[in-house]
């Protein structure tokens, strides 16, 4: 996998995964309102540059153990 990919992967993954999080979690702690959103973005920028960099650590090691895992099972 390239450099370019990976980071591309990660930026996507993060963005996504955060986005949902951030908003389902927002949505239970404070329920539908005017401010919704408002509140949704002020946790999400803080939750996007957290999410990217947790998964450029993790991600290479996460891989790792889902191959040997997975060369187990086989």
């Amino acid at each position: 996998m390239g450099f370019k990919f990976r980071l591309v992967n990660i930026a996507i993954m993060a963005t996504l995964l955060s986005g949902i999080m951030t908003m389902f979690i927002t949505f239970i702690n404070l329920g539908w309102s005017d401010a919704f959103f408002s509140n949704f973005f002020n946790a999400w920028k803080i939750a996007l540059p957290a999410a990217f960099v947790i998964v450029l650590i993790i991600g290479q090691p996460v891989q790792n153990l889902t191959r040997k895992i997975l060369e187990k099972t086989q």
